[in-house]
This record gives C-alpha cells, sequence and structure tokens, in this order.
C-alpha cells in the first residue's frame, strides 16, 4: 500500500509539473483550432470524406480521404465542396485560396474579378492521387448516382496583360471560331463537360444556369448575353454523344430548370421580350427528350381564372416523374397612381388591428409573402392539370417521393391574430385529394406538425390538448388514439413554462409500417392500422434511467427508421452518468446489440453506408474534441479516423464533473463544475457562473476554444485558473427571477462549502434569457463581485408589447406561455412584470455590469440593454455597455467575436483577478476614437 501511495503521489506530482509546462490559452489562439465541417461517406462505405476548417474561418483547413479497405488517406490543403463519384471511384473538390493571399488581395484592393479563385481538383480512389484539375472554377456539379461525367461552371477568362514581344504570325493562325470562342470566355462565365473515362472536355460559353439529373447522362441548360442583358436559350446536352440540342431560344428570359431523376424530362420557364424587368410573364414549357410542349402562356392556358404562373419557384418532379409540379397565383392588381414622382409617393405604415399579421412581421416576410404561390401539377402522361393549393391553405405537405394520392395542408389564418399571445401556435389540417385536388376539413385547431407515412395511407399527430398521440386515415378521414391507456406519459413531465407540454417525440416509421413514438426513456412501437396497444421495444429504459432514441439517417427518405445489422439503429442516453451508446435494436425481441458503448462520452454526427453496415461517427468529451470515427461492424474496435487538434496537447486544458445540491425550496438539482487541468485543492480560484435553462445533460460536450458570440468559454476560462460552474434551473410559473435565484445562488452556496471556491471573487455571466437573469440577480443580491449580461431583458413592461424584429413576433406571447414563464398577460399580471423586471431594482445594484446588445438585435429589443445601462448610469452604478453595430442577438462577424471576448476577459479579470483595468473600462472610447483606437491597453496607474 505504501508503494502504491507513493508511486500516486510522485504521478500526480509529475503530472502537475507536466500541465505547469503547459501554456495558458489566449485570445490570439482561437485560430489554431479546426472544426469538422461536412463528413461524406460512399454507398459501400469504403471510402470517408471529411471537410476541416478553421473553427473562426481565419486560416486554411483541408480535405481528409480515407479509404477503409486499405488502410490509406490522403490529406488535401485547402480543400473543401466535396463530393463522392456515384461509382465510389472519384472524389471531387474544390481547393480555396490560401487564406494569406486572400488577405493581402484584400488590403491591396485587388479588384474582385482579378483575385485569386477556387481550382477544381479530381481524386482517383484506386490510383490514389490526384488526377487532374481546372482552375477558376465557380461551381460544379456531378449526378448523385450516374458516375463519369461532371459540370463546372469557371469565372470568366482573365484577358492577357500586353506583351509587345507576341509574335504577330501567331495570331494570324486563330481561326474567326477560335477568336470569337476566345473572346466568349473573356467576356463571360462558361461552362465546361468533363468525361473521366476519355477526360475529353467540351466547353459551353456565356453560360447562365444549368441542371443535373440524380442518375442519367444528359442535362439542361441557359445562356445568356450578358451585354445584351437577355438569354440566349434553353438546351439539352446528351453527354454520351458529346452534342447540344436547343429546346427553345429568342426569348427574353429563361429561368428556373427542372430535370426529372433518370434525365428523360426536363422543364422551364420563360418570359418573352420585355422592357420592363419587374414586369416580365412567365410561361411553363415541358419536355420530354427534345419535343417542346408549352404547359401555360399568358392567356391563362391551364391556370385558373384571373391567375398567373409563379416566377420564383422552382418547377420539379415527382420522384417517378408522372407529375411536374409547378406554382402559380392571382393576378395582383394594384391601384397605383403613376403620374406621381417617387418623392411624392408617401412611405407610411399602417397598422390595423384586423390584420391577420402585424405589419412588422409583414415586413420581415414580404419576400416571402410577395412570392406567394400555390401549388399545381401536370401529367405528362394524360396532360392534365391538378391544382392542390389555393389561398384557403398556407401550404401543402408533401411525402418525400411527392407521390402520395392523399397529403396535407394547412392554414393558421383563422388563429393568426391569437399568435400575438398564444402559445403553441395552432393551425387547421385538410386532407387533399391528388387526383382531384378536394380538400376535406381533417383536424382542427392543432399545435404539432403531422408526418405522413411511406405507404401514403396515413399521418401521425401529437395531440397537446389531450397529450396523445393519434393516427388519421386520410383514405377515409378517421382517427384513432395510439397511446391510449398506457403507464407511461408522452409528454415532457417536467415541463415548466405555462403552456400545454410538448411531445417527447417521434421516432420515425419502420420497415413493417409501424410508427415509433417517445416517452420520457422508451420506445414505443405503435400500429397504424390495427387495433393493437403499442409495445415498449426498448423495455428497459425507465428502470435504467436510459433514455432511448431511433436514428433517421437517410436524407432522401427522412421519416425512416435507419437500420444496421438487421435491426434499428438507436442511441441510448444514460441519464444518472450523461454518456451515450449506440446500439442494434431487435423490436420482435427487445435484444440490443451493442456497435458503440461509451462510459464518459457523448455520440453525434452519425453517418451511415447506403449499401453496407459502415458507420461513421463522432465521440466527444470535455477533453477530447468531437472527432471522426468509423466502424464497419458490431462489437468492432471503433477507428479514430481524424486528430483535428494535436495543438491542445500544448495548452492547459480542464475537466469537468457532475454536481448535485437542493435549491432553497428543497429541489434537487444538478449542474456542471469545470476544473483547471492543473487543479489543486489547496488553491483558491475565482468562480464563474454561468447559465441557461438546463445544461447538465451537456456533462459530455467539448468546447472548442474561440472567440465568442456572447458567453464565456469553459476551455479558456479553466485554462486560465478559473472554476467554471453552469447550474440547472428549475421554474415556477410567474416567478422566473425568483425562480433563477433558488437555483443558481443556492448552487453557488453550495460551492462555497468547498475551500477552494473563493467567495471574494465570485461572477456571473448570461446571454439572452441567462442575460435577463443576470440582470435580475444583481437587483436582489451582492453576492458577485462582477457580472456580465448580453442582450438583457431589463423592463418586462415595455418588453412584453415589443417586436422581435427578425421575426416580426409580438414578444407578448414568450411572456405569457413560453420561455419568459409571466403565465398571464400585462393587465392580469402588471405585479408579476414589475416585480421580475431588474429595471426597478436598479437602487439595490452594487455589482459591476458589462453588458452586450447589439442595435441589429432581431430577438431582444435593443432600447432593453438601453433602459438598464441608462438607469445605472443615472444612479451612477458602475456599467458598460457594448454595442456591435449591425449585428444580431449573438454576433455573427469573427472581428466582433474578437473583441467581446477580450473586453470580457478584461473586465473580469479585472475584478476576480486583479489586473489592471483597460483603457476602455477607466476613460472610455469616444466616438471620435471609434475603429481607431480599441483601447485594450491596461490602465496601470
Amino acid at each position: 500500500m505504501i508503494k502504491k501511495a507513493l508511486l500516486f503521489t510522485l504521478f500526480c506530482g509529475l503530472t502537475s509539473a507536466y500541465a505547469q509546462q503547459k501554456k495558458a490559452l489566449t485570445h490570439k489562439d482561437y485560430d489554431l483550432w479546426k472544426s469538422i465541417e461536412n463528413t461524406q461517406i460512399s454507398k459501400d462505405g469504403d471510402l470517408i470524406v471529411a471537410t476541416l476548417g478553421t473553427a473562426t474561418g481565419r486560416g486554411d483547413g483541408y480535405v481528409k480521404i480515407f479509404n477503409s479497405q486499405s488502410g490509406e488517406s490522403f490529406t488535401f490543403e485547402n480543400g473543401y465542396k466535396t463530393n463522392i463519384s456515384g461509382d465510389g471511384n472519384y472524389v471531387f473538390l474544390l481547393r480555396k485560396p490560401p487564406y494569406e493571399l486572400t488577405r493581402q488581395e484584400k488590403k491591396d484592393e485587388v479588384k474582385e474579378e482579378k483575385r485569386k479563385k477556387d481550382d477544381f481538383f479530381i481524386f482517383d480512389v484506386h490510383r490514389h492521387r490526384l488526377v487532374d484539375s481546372v482552375l477558376r472554377v465557380k461551381k460544379y456539379e456531378i449526378p448523385v448516382e450516374t458516375s463519369g461525367w461532371v459540370v463546372l461552371e469557371k469565372y470568366k477568362d482573365l484577358k492577357p496583360e500586353k506583351d509587345s514581344t507576341a509574335e504577330k504570325s501567331s495570331e494570324k493562325k486563330d481561326t474567326l471560331a477560335t477568336k470569337k470562342s476566345k473572346n466568349l470566355a473573356l467576356e463571360a462565365d462558361y461552362a465546361l463537360v468533363y468525361q473521366l473515362k476519355n477526360q475529353r472536355i467540351d466547353t459551353i460559353f456565356q453560360i447562365k444556369d444549368f441542371a443535373l439529373p440524380e442518375e442519367g447522362n444528359s442535362f439542361i441548360y441557359s445562356t445568356s448575353d450578358k451585354e445584351k442583358k437577355r438569354d440566349l436559350g434553353v438546351y439539352r446536352y446528351d453527354v454520351r454523344q458529346n452534342n447540344t440540342t436547343a429546346l427553345d431560344t429568342g426569348r427574353f428570359k429563361y429561368d428556373k430548370l427542372a430535370i426529372d431523376k433518370e434525365a428523360r424530362q426536363l422543364a422551364f420557364i420563360a418570359a418573352k421580350d420585355s422592357t420592363e424587368i419587374d414586369s416580365l410573364k412567365f410561361e411553363l414549357f415541358y419536355a420530354q427528350g427534345v419535343q417542346l410542349k408549352q404547359i401555360t402562356d399568358t392567356l391563362g392556358r391551364n391556370l385558373r381564372e384571373n391567375w398567373e404562373l409563379g416566377a420564383t419557384q422552382n418547377p420539379y418532379f415527382s420522384e417517378n416523374g408522372k407529375r411536374l409540379f409547378f406554382h402559380s397565383r392571382p393576378v395582383r392588381q394594384f391601384n397605383t397612381d403613376t403620374t406621381l414622382l417617387e418623392d411624392e409617393i408617401p412611405q407610411v405604415d399602417v397598422w390595423s388591428y384586423h390584420d391577420k399579421l402585424i405589419q412588422p412581421e409583414q415586413k420581415s416576410r414580404i419576400k416571402e409573402l410577395e412570392d406567394k404561390a400555390y401549388v399545381s401539377f401536370y401529367n405528362p402522361e394524360d396532360e392534365s392539370i391538378v391544382n392542390l393549393h389555393d389561398e384557403t391553405l398556407d401550404y401543402v405537405l408533401f411525402d418525400d417521393n411527392r407521390e402520395q394520392r392523399y397529403v396535407l395542408g394547412y392554414t393558421h389564418t383563422p388563429y393568426a391574430v391569437e399568435r400575438s399571445w398564444e402559445y403553441p401556435w395552432i393551425k387547421d389540417y385538410y386532407i387533399v385529394d391528388t387526383q382531384t385536388g378536394n380538400k376535406t376539413l381533417a383536424l382542427e385547431g392543432i399545435s404539432s406538425n403531422p408526418d405522413l407515412s411511406p405507404d401514403g395511407n396515413f399521418a401521425v399527430y401529437y395531440d397537446q390538448d389531450n397529450k396523445e398521440w393519434w393516427s388519421l386515415d386520410l383514405r377515409n378521414n378517421t382517427k384513432r388514439k395510439l397511446t391510449d391507456n398506457l403507464p407511461v406519459s408522452f409528454y415532457d413531465e417536467e415541463n415548466d413554462v405555462p403552456a400545454l407540454p410538448r411531445p417527447y417525440g417521434f421516432g420515425g416509421f419502420t420497415e413493417d409500417g409501424n410508427v415509433l413514438l417517445y416517452d420520457q426513456y422508451d420506445i414505443w412501437s405503435a400500429h397504424l392500422s390495427e387495433e393493437k396497444d403499442p409495445v415498449n421495444i426498448t423495455r428497459d429504459g425507465r428502470q435504467n434511467n436510459i433514455e432511448y432514441r431511433a436514428l433517421r439517417l437517410d436524407s432522401q427518405h427522412r421519416n425512416n427508421v435507419s437500420y444496421y445489422n438487421n435491426g434499428i439503429l438507436i442511441t441510448a442516453f444514460n441519464d444518472i452518468d450523461k454518456s451515450e451508446s449506440l446500439y442494434s435494436l431487435n423490436s420482435k425481441n427487445g435484444r440490443k446489440q451493442a456497435i458503440v458503448e461509451t462510459e464518459n462520452s457523448s455520440l453525434s454526427g452519425f453517418e451511415l453506408a447506403e449499401e453496407e453496415d459502415v458507420l461513421v461517427f463522432r465521440k466527444q468529451n470535455f477533453q477530447n474534441y468531437p472527432d471522426l470515427y468509423l466502424i464497419g461492424e458490431p462489437k468492432a474496435e471503433a477507428v479514430k479516423l481524424t486528430n483535428a487538434n494535436p495543438q491542445q496537447s500544448e495548452f492547459k486544458w480542464g475537466m469537468v464533473e457532475l454536481v448535485s445540491w437542493k435549491a432553497y425550496d428543497g429541489t434537487p438539482l444538478q449542474g456542471l463544475l469545470y476544473k483547471p487541468e492543473d487543479f489543486n485543492e489547496d488553491k483558491k480560484y475565482p468562480l464563474m457562473t454561468y447559465f441557461y435553462e438546463k445544461r447538465s445533460d451537456n456533462l459530455h460536450s467539448y468546447h472548442s476554444p474561440q472567440p465568442s458570440a456572447s458567453i464565456v468559454n469553459m476551455s479558456y476560462l479553466v485554462s486560465n485558473d478559473y472554476l467554471v460552474f453552469v447550474p440547472d434551473i428549475v421554474y415556477k410559473e410567474g416567478k422566473p427571477g425568483e425562480s433563477a435565484y433558488n437555483a443558481i445562488v443556492s448552487g453557488v452556496e453550495a460551492l462555497e462549502e468547498y475551500e477552494f471556491v473563493d467567495s471574494e471573487n465570485l461572477a456571473i455571466q448570461g446571454q439572452s434569457w441567462g442575460g435577463y437573469q443576470v440582470a435580475h440577480l444583481v437587483t436582489v443580491t451582492n453576492k458577485f463581485k462582477a457580472a456580465m449580461a448580453g442582450a438583457p431583458v431589463a423592463n418586462m413592461t415595455s418588453a412584453y408589447g415589443g417586436i422581435r424584429w427578425q421575426s416580426g413576433l409580438s414578444r407578448a406571447f414568450q411572456y405569457e406561455r413560453t420561455q419568459s414563464r409571466i403565465g398571464k398577460n400585462l393587465w392580469e399580471g402588471l405585479d408579476l412584470y414589475l416585480e421580475n423586471s431588474p429595471l426597478f431594482g436598479i437602487p439595490h445594484i452594487e455589482t459591476p455590469l458589462l453588458m452586450m446588445h447589439n442595435d441589429a438585435d432581431g430577438a431582444v429589443p435593443y432600447y432593453q440593454g438601453i433602459e438598464m445601462f441608462m438607469g445605472m448610469r443615472r444612479l451612477n452604478k458602475p456599467v458598460w455597455l457594448l454595442v456591435y453595430n449591425d449585428e444580431a442577438h449573438n454576433l455573427q462577424k469573427t472581428k466582433n467575436r474578437q473583441d467581446l471576448s477580450i473586453r470580457m476577459m478584461q473586465f473580469f479579470d479585472h475584478y476576480l483577478k486583479g489586473a489592471p483595468a483597460p483603457l476602455w473600462m477607466t476613460e472610455g472610447l469616444p466616438a471620435v476614437m471609434k475603429g481607431k483606437d480599441l483601447r485594450y491597453d491596461l490602465n496601470e496607474e
């Protein structure tokens, strides 16, 4: 025992010494971190392609190509936008210019057309090398299923620099055709049709657009004369014959190209010559082979009376090609006074209580509303038209193949006004017969979105009023309760908002036609057509605190359950230790075959090969980045494919543990406590507390060091000797502020029992809903030495009547029914709105407060931050407000994220670590200095 203890002591000492040699993260290190941005797997599972870019976008990334059969891998610097050919023999990709080159070109103000562009490359899997490349490529496309060819759109060629030494004789050798081709290549973008077998390249000049089939050897494209500002025509290109056939020429504009799955049918819309671009009248054309038919015209052919073809929606074909879908709408007429000059037309928004949508929502959705059109389809076999959709419905929901006899359409119009304060929002659903276009009311006033069964006969939906799952037989408009008389609940049993609880979820449809539904832990299988009770197919979830969920990985059929080794592919989340595993489930006997089992990790990023049981996934915990893993059979050891961030070993990192305590009202709660890598129980650490709803399930989540969009970064903090506490919060209706205090402060006080927590240096930080709680807490407790609130609501009385400007929605519904949890309107619960508004508690604040509230915030009105700032300024309370111009609720621009990260940590380091304050805190940042002096310098006086 003594030797073991001594060995343990020595090991700990070595570990501690090693950790001390590592560097603490700085704000300059963010660009080192890579992120896996895209993963693809070939049909047979032999080929896996991953794209890794910089997390900040500043720097260069790479593509990694893995061959699971040979074990070989290939790295391609700056690659992205990858595609695997249908036969798995090739990988196509683009290469970005080096980041520093692009940066330098911008500094040198090089004209956009002369800057370095993306290049295109082809990787031969069998020869394990690049076999060809094309420079200055704008985009490329390949058929999903057919292999052997690719279409590339190139930027117009750069004009060669004048060379006085050029031989004039060589110029004379050019034919007229060659000169014309060169001129066209210099004047406009063009396309290349590249065939892999013989490396043949054909050129399409003056390319405008093209559309490729999923499978087949022809495609449709259009051309345009940019100098004359008109289109030239639309064409069919046969790849095997290397020839082009004109489908139509001579019209003013060709748009919205479409091609069916097997390249047998084409469609497009076109407009005749017009002097007014905004008033172009489009017509729909259809071609089978090269035989062109006009489906609609400007006189109303095949359209409803006083209707016109929609010009902004693409026509598209159903999976079997028997339906060509298109959009049309009523002709709009405006009583416009054309005699007025532009500066004589008043610019006014007229708000009316009759409006179904308030004016801000209309303005937010103006493009959608202007372009609104309704679905019909053309049947090429009998040349009939079926109108599925009109102004009585907002949208129509199709199955993935768009071939079902019955579909669903819905409208929220009867309930549109109440959307400003009611939630969940409800709709009426109609069954639409696609053979006749007839509509029958089926579901009235429901909040869920029904899912259509693959056989086309049923829809499955959750009724929030009676908290049960139902099936709807689309053939006869009959309903049946699926979850009747079961010993478990299928709704959120921990719901703590003043609205009806949501369901735990829908798991998809199985191969035998059943539907999977979730309770809190288990998966239940329900028959759609037979009067049978649902069966618990996972069986032991509730007794073992395991949350089972089915995976649906087929992007083509997104409601279908995925299978692995003949079983349903399911995840298993352990509610006790927060770990996650992966199993194949036999739905008949409940047996589970382990595929991936973990004790301290979470799983994500699943990709399943189409034809083989080959699975790619990502595994992570706080210490380990979610790298890519491959597994080819159950119980086999997963192969790690990527090591995205090896530089992490050079830096001090940390650890995380689950903590538990009881709130002041006795509610048992959980939270996360992050500690530095070289944590020493005998040392005191400042404690940062961050919160947003419940976060304890994220125990095994990785946090890349990166500039902040709005919140603190766990990795940065522990690397710089902070503790970080993330408590779960449970709310009581009408008491969001009190509930936050009950959970957060009780949790902090529970941690203060540990000697390593420095009770003299505590801080809190939160964004949005978390920002509100920060603002509230500093009015009711002086426990914290510093606080930072992002986009906080300061005054619930004014915020209640405000607008979420990004969506244009009234904010009232979220106070009455959702996150703000007041549960009453302003007049019924005025006392609650006042009690929960930080603005009215400002006289009690003693905690220095840093806020961020951006002037283009589309979620929380910018004036909320101003109200808080102006109140604290009036009472001479220490407060700073960061306003990033033209920025959203959470910062989008890397430069601003970097700035926030620096200022936020300078603020906290000053108050919690005694670091000198920066000049922006002590002296401000005058408007005349904006953009010239960041004032990060520390005031050493």
